[in-house]
């Protein structure tokens, strides 16, 4: 196993807590005794990881950034959230901003030593580090907190995050979780995020996955929502050559309400996998759930989602759609939506779709001077800038925007693309 290779030099670390100690051995035996997951796992029959096992993966040293490398975080950090900037997995004070009132870390959090796959068990095997953030109950942290994690982007380095975050009752939230490489290089980043939200507690979730293109991303969120909480999620995801995203929602409590979105646009050779699971484990809750992507080029999406209303879960709404927009004739859309409902008296739907642009939508654009090459890019960012207006925290809505506006002014319209959606 390529990847647990660098695991005996890693126990020698100087200053490795020992508090982690049995979480990382259990981590290290589970993956031993499963191996990674295969095209012949249901959850993975869309997406090969074969990629990691092909060359050995280690972690990164412990340097100090340069100035220069300082800088270019900073850059990318928006004043108008409070940064917590993580490199390599570990936070970084000095690019860190204070923490706002009513929030602080709990150093004494552990983990339960129980994994869903073996890359949750492989984030625990190397956790440095385990950072839990806990915000006060009736806290109202009116300014996003962006939780930054860079990777260094070192060839054949890998790193692995690991954060939970404790909303107490009746608080306010809005808060990032963002992913970004500093340099180029066939890196990897293992995350795994748990958002406990309590009752009648408000959050808004922005995740957004924007590393080398030379990276490989695997990310693992779990969103437990209380009594009466209400939940807003978006992922965005435009890095990486490979990434996957396993958002695992589940609604304990009654008068739950979740809008759970998701943004992708692809090129090249991309593979983007979002995989969901809708977890209604008591009645009266609500779930919409909504994923639009861009594929160009021979880029490839996956979207798997399952809902699941358990069987005393009476009163449970839950609706579920993903499309995709195709802008090249090689581009591959798979999506898998399930429902597996227990109980009789609940409201659930499902769909996908996959097309092209619409010509008359096209056409109208022309006839008012504006060409082919500028037309679709303005088409496609409509497409899906739709979700991101979904999201109701202005500050929010308007850096997501950005950062879509952005992804499109790379788009290059060919006379072949052209050809493919005519």
């Amino acid at each position: 196993m390529n990847l647990l290779s660098s695991y005996d030099q890693f126990k020698k670390t100087p200053g490795l807590s020992s508090q982690w100690s049995a979480l990382r051995q259990s981590g290290v035996e589970y993956v031993n005794a499963k191996g990674l997951p295969t095209k012949h796992d249901e959850e993975w029959h869309y997406t090969s990881v074969k990629m990691l096992t092909e060359k050995e993966m280690s972690l990164p040293a412990t340097v100090a950034l340069t100035h220069e490398q300082m800088k270019t975080i900073q850059s990318w950090l928006s004043p108008e959230m409070t940064n917590l900037v993580f490199v390599n997995s570990v936070l970084n004070k000095t690019l860190s901003s204070d923490l706002p009132k009513g929030t602080s870390w709990n150093l004494k959090a552990n983990w339960p030593e129980k994994f869903e796959d073996s890359f949750e068990a492989l984030n625990a095997a190397y956790l440095v580090e385990g950072y839990s953030f806990e915000v006060q109950r009736e806290a109202h942290v009116d300014k996003p907190v962006c939780f930054v994690f860079v990777n260094t982007g070192e060839a054949q380095k890998m790193t692995h995050p690991r954060l939970s975050i404790q909303v107490g009752p009746r608080s306010i939230f809005p808060m990032v979780e963002s992913y970004i490489s500093l340099d180029s290089g066939k890196s990897f980043t293992n995350a795994v995020v748990d958002v406990h939200v309590g009752e009648s507690a408000n959050v808004t979730y922005i995740r957004t996955q924007e590393e080398s293109l030379d990276a490989v991303h695997v990310g693992r969120t779990r969103l437990h929502v209380a009594a009466n909480a209400h939940v807003e999620s978006l992922a965005l995801s435009t890095g990486s050559i490979l990434s996957r995203h396993s958002l695992r929602v589940a609604l304990n409590g009654p008068g739950s309400n979740t809008e759970i979105l998701g943004v992708y646009a692809t090129s090249g050779k991309q593979h983007v996998d979002n995989t969901s699971w809708i977890e209604h484990h008591v009645g009266d809750c609500q779930t919409n759930q909504l994923y639009k992507g861009i594929l160009d080029d021979e880029s490839r999406a996956v979207f798997a989602g399952t809902v699941y209303i358990a069987k005393n879960a009476q009163k449970a709404n839950s609706a579920q759609l993903n499309n995709n927009l195709i802008l090249s004739g090689k581009a591959e859309a798979d999506s898998k939506p399930c429902l597996n409902i227990f109980a009789d008296d609940v409201k659930a739907a499902h769909g996908s779709t996959v097309g092209q642009l619409n010509k008359e939508e096209l056409f109208y654009l022309q006839s008012r001077a504006i060409s082919k090459e500028k037309a679709i890019p303005m088409l496609a960012f409509g497409f899906l800038s739709e979700v991101v207006y979904k999201i109701s925290n202005d500050v929010l809505q308007d850096w997501l925007t950005k950062k879509l506006e952005a992804t499109f002014a790379k788009i290059k319209v060919t006379e072949k693309v052209v050809g493919d959606l005519l």
